[in-house]
C-alpha cells in the first residue's frame, strides 16, 4: 500500500495497469500505462495513541514522512527529508520502524540479501524528540536482525562473525554478548532450513524489562553442505550452503539467556538432539520463557516453560495430529492473564482456543466447519479477539470479532471478496483492502465494529473493455469419487466465441496446505496469456487448505496422488464443456508449480501436450528436511511414497514438449533437481528442452533474467501450443 506526493493533502497513489491493444503484444514489452487505476497506500505505520498513520513519501518525497488522518484526509509533514542527512550525506531509507515507545526510528540504509528473508546492511537511529541521527556503532556494516530494546537504551544486532552484540546509544559503546560464533555456530539467527521453512530468521528476543536477551545458538557442523558453482568466473567460485535434505542430519539448537549488563549466559535445559525443532520462543514475563518443541516429523508440538534463573523446564500445552501434521501459526500469543491464545485443528478445523499453559483449562473460542486463518488483534481489556476467517466462504477471507467466551461473533468486512486488514494497535480502527473476482482493489477505513468511516480508494473499471482482458469465473465440479466438490477458476480469451475450441494452459501449484482458488481480482501473466487466445485454468485439489484437517491430510505421504488425479478430473471436466481443444493442453508453474508441471507432463501425458517448469522440484528426496518430512515422513520409512511423488518415476511416459528452466544458484530448489530429471530423460530416450540461468537464485532475476524467463515461456507455448 503506497502513497504518492502528499504535499497538500491526502492523495491516494494509483498506478496504471496497461496491456496494449495491438495484437500480439509480448508480456515483456507490455507498458504499464492503461487506464485501470488501482488505489494503493504507501509504506506506513500507525501513529501511537491515535487513529492517524505515518506514511513514507514517494518519488521526490521518498525521504520524507507525513502524518495522515484517514478519516478526513488531512496531511502534515512529520519528518522532512533534511532530517535524514549524516555528516552532509543523504541517507537512503530502505526499511524503517519505530521503537516500542516510539521515541526512536530505526532506519536501514543499505541492504544485502542473504537468503529469502534475511539480509544485512547499515543502520541508523533517529531520536524523534530532537531529530538527531545516530550511526549504529562505529563499524556500521553488515548488521543483521537489528532491534531497539524495549526501554530504548540499546540497539542489538548480529555481525558477520555470527555473534550477538548490543550498542549502548547513550555511551556510544558496543558490547559483544556471545563468543562462540563461527562458520557453523550461529548466535542470534538461524541457518537456511529454519529461515525458509520455520520462519526462523530472527533468532533472539529482548525481555520486556530490557535486562536479558534470549537467543538461539544453532550448530550446523553435522549438516551436509550443498555447493553451487559460479561458472561465469575464469576460475569458478563455490558457494556453500548448509542444507539438510530429507532424511539427513538437521542443525542442533540450544536456547540461552544472557544478561545485557554482564554476568554471562545460561542455557535452557532442552533436548539437544536433531530429532526436534524449536521454531518458536517468547518471554512469558521478565523471568520466564515459553519455548515450542516440535518433533521432527511434525506430528506433535509441546510448549516448554523455562525458568531463566535456574534453567529448569516444565512441560505444558501440547498438540498432535497422528494422521498428518500439526500446523504452526505465527500469530499465537501469550496474554497478560497468563492464558495462551492459539489456533488448533483438534476438532477438525482451524479454530481459536484460550488455554492455561499447562493444558488443564481450555476455552474453545470458535467452532464450526470453517477455519480461523490469522489472529489480527487482541483487546484484552474488553476481552475481544479480531481474526481473519473463511467462515463466509471457503473462497473468501474476512475480518471477524468475537468475545473471549465465544459470544458476539461478528462479521466486520461484509463486502464479498478476499480482505486483508491493518489493525490500529489501539484496537479502535482498521484499514481494509479487498477485491473480488469481479471488482479490483478497494480500500476502506473502518471502526472496530465494522462501521465504514471513509472509502480511501476504488478502482475505476470504466475503460476495462479497452484492455482486451477477461474476467475469470469460478467453476465447481465433482472429484472422481463423485462426492467431493472441487473448485477451479477459468479465464476465457477476451474474444471468446461460442462453439469454438481453444488451447488451454493450466497454471498449477498444489502443494499441501496451500490454496489457489479465491474470490479475488486476478491479473498478471495469466491475464496476458488469456488475452493472447488461451483458456487459463487453475484449481485446488484434495490435500490443499481451507476445508479442514481431513481434507488437507489427504496429501500426507504421497503429494502426487490427489494432485495429479484431481487436475486430470478438472481438465476432463472442461473438455466436456466443449470449449477446450483436447489436443492442445499445456501446463506451467514455478517451484511447487514446476513440480506440478513435470508431474502432469509425465504421469498424465495422455492429457498434457506442452509444459514449462520453472525451478521445479523433481524428486523430494532432493528437498529440505523441515518441508518434505512434514508432508512425507522420512524417506527411509516411506520409500514407496517418495517414489510415487517423484516425477522421475514417470519420465518414461513423457510424450509432449517440456521446457525446464532453473537458476544455477537456486539455494531453495537446487538446480540438481533439473539435472537429475535430464539424466532420467537421457536414460529413457526422452527429448526435453532446458534453460539454465547462471548464478540466478530461485526467483531468477537480475540483468534481464526475469524478462528472459517470461519471453522464453511465452514463445514456447506459442510455438508448441499454437493459437487458431
Amino acid at each position: 500500500m503506497r502513497f504518492s506526493s502528499l504535499k497538500t493533502g491526502f492523495i491516494l497513489f494509483s498506478f496504471c495497469l496497461s496491456v496494449a491493444i495491438a495484437d500480439p503484444t509480448p508480456w515483456w514489452e507490455v507498458n504499464y500505462n492503461l487506464n485501470i487505476k488501482y488505489p494503493s497506500m504507501g509504506d506506513y505505520r500507525w501513529k501511537k495513541g491515535s487513529d492517524k498513520i505515518i506514511v513514507k513519501g514517494k518519488a521526490e518525497n521518498r525521504r520524507s514522512f507525513y502524518t495522515v488522518d484517514p478519516a478526513f484526509g488531512d496531511t502534515v509533514v512529520y519528518l522532512d527529508s533534511s532530517v535524514f542527512r549524516f555528516k552532509g550525506n543523504d541517507i537512503p531509507i530502505l526499511r524503517w520502524s519505530f521503537s516500542k515507545d516510539k521515541r526512536w526510528m530505526l532506519i536501514q540504509s543499505e541492504r544485502n540479501r542473504i537468503w529469502r528473508h534475511s539480509n544485512k546492511g547499515s543502520y541508523y537511529i533517529l531520536r524523534i524528540s530532537d531529530r538527531s541521527l545516530i550511526k549504529v556503532s562505529k563499524k556500521n556494516k553488515n548488521l543483521r536482525n537489528v532491534k531497539i530494546s524495549p526501554d530504548g537504551r540499546w540497539v542489538s544486532y548480529v555481525r558477520d562473525d555470527n555473534n550477538l552484540y548490543v550498542y549502548d546509544i547513550n555511551r556510544d559503546r558496543e558490547k559483544k554478548l556471545t563468543r562462540t560464533g563461527s562458520e557453523t555456530v550461529l548466535n542470534g539467527h538461524y541457518g537456511w532450513v529454519y529461515e525458509e521453512e520455520l520462519s526462523g530468521y530472527d533468532g533472539y528476543r529482548w525481555s520486556p524489562d530490557s535486562r536479558f536477551i534470549a537467543y538461539v545458538e544453532e550448530n550446523q557442523s553435522e549438516v551436509s553442505q550443498f555447493n553451487m558453482i559460479d561458472d561465469l568466473q575464469l576460475y569458478p567460485d563455490i558457494q556453500k550452503v548448509y542444507y539438510p535434505k530429507a532424511g539427513r542430519r538437521n542443525p542442533a539448537i540450544k536456547i540461552a539467556v544472557v544478561n545485557v549488563q554482564g554476568g554471562g549466559k545460561k542455557f535452557i535445559s532442552l533436548d539437544q538432539d536433531t530429532s526436534v525443532y524449536y521454531p518458536w520462543f517468547e518471554w512469558y514475563d521478565n523471568e520466564n520463557l515459553w519455548v515450542m518443541k516440535l518433533e521432527r516429523l511434525q506430528k506433535k508440538w509441546q510448549m516448554i516453560y523455562a525458568d531463566i534463573s535456574s534453567g529448569r523446564t516444565m512441560k505444558g500445552l501440547k498438540e498432535t495430529d497422528i494422521d498428518g501434521w500439526v500446523e504452526l501459526h505465527e500469530t499465537n500469543q501469550i496474554l497478560k492473564n497468563g492464558l495462551f491464545l492459539h489456533i488448533s485443528e483438534r476438532d477438525g478445523y482451524q479454530h481459536m482456543y484460550l488455554e492455561r499453559t499447562d493444558g488443564r483449562f481450555t476455552v474453545p473460542v470458535t467452532s464450526g466447519q470453517w477455519e480461523v486463518k490469522e489472529i489480527v488483534h487482541v483487546d484484552e481489556k474488553n476481552e475481544t479477539i479480531f481474526f481473519m476467517s473463511n467462515k463466509k466462504s471457503v473462497l473468501e477471507k474476512h475480518l471477524y470479532s468475537v468475545r473471549f467466551d465465544g459470544t458476539a461473533l461478528k462479521l466486520l468486512t461484509p463486502e464479498p471478496g478476499t480482505h486483508s486488514v491493518s489493525m490500529n494497535p489501539n484496537g479502535k480502527t482498521f484499514i481494509d483492502t479487498y477485491s473480488s473476482i469481479d471488482q479490483p482493489r478497494t480500500i476502506r477505513f473502518r471502526s472496530s465494529d465494522g462501521t465504514l468511516i471513509r472509502t480511501l480508494g476504488t478502482t475505476d473499471l470504466s475503460n476495462f473493455d479497452q484492455t482486451n482482458l477477461s474476467k475469470p469465473s469460478i467453476v465447481r465440479f465433482l472429484a472422481d469419487d463423485n462426492e467431493t466438490i472441487l473448485n477451479g477458476i477459468v479465464t476465457l480469451p477476451h474474444n471468446y466465441e461460442e462453439g469454438k475450441q481453444y488451447p488451454m494452459i493450466v497454471h498449477g501449484y498444489g502443494m499441501p496446505g496451500t490454496q489457489i482458488v479465491q474470490n479475488r481480482w486476478q491479473g498478471g501473466f495469466q491475464q496476458f496469456l488469456a488475452k493472447e487466445g488461451y483458456i487459463i485454468f487453475s484449481m485446488d485439489a484434495r490435500g490443499m487448505s481451507g476445508r479442514g484437517r481431513d481434507f488437507k491430510n489427504l496429501s500426507y505421504g504421497d503429494m502426487a496422488h490427489y494432485l495429479s488425479r484431481d487436475h486430470a478430473t478438472g481438465v476432463n471436466y472442461l473438455i466436456d464443456q466443449g470449449y477446450v481443444d483436447k489436443d492442445r493442453i499445456g501446463a506451467w508453474g514455478w517451484s511447487g508449480g514446476g513440480y506440478f508441471t513435470c508431474l502432469m507432463l509425465t504421469k498424465h501425458s495422455d492429457l498434457f501436450n506442452v509444459g514449462v517448469a520453472v525451478a521445479p522440484v523433481t524428486d523430494f528426496r532432493l528437498y529440505d528436511t523441515a518441508y518434505t518430512e512434514r508432508y512425507m515422513g522420512l524417506p527411509q520409512e516411506n520409500e514407496s511414497g517418495y517414489d510415487s511423488t517423484s516425477t522421475i518415476t514417470y519420465v518414461d511416459k513423457l510424450k509432449g514438449k517440456l521446457l525446464l528452466m532453473h537458476g544455477t544458484h537456486d539455494d531453495n530448489v537446487h538446480a540438481q533437481n533439473t539435472t537429475k530429471f535430464i539424466e532420467a530423460c537421457i536414460q529413457a530416450d526422452k527429448p526435453i528442452d532446458v534453460m539454465y540461468y547462471p548464478t540466478r537464485n530461485h526467483g531468477i532475476y537480475g540483468n534481464n533474467a526475469g524478462k528472459h524467463v517470461y519471453k522464453k515461456l511465452f514463445e514456447y507455448f506459442r510455438l508448441h501450443l499454437k493459437i487458431g
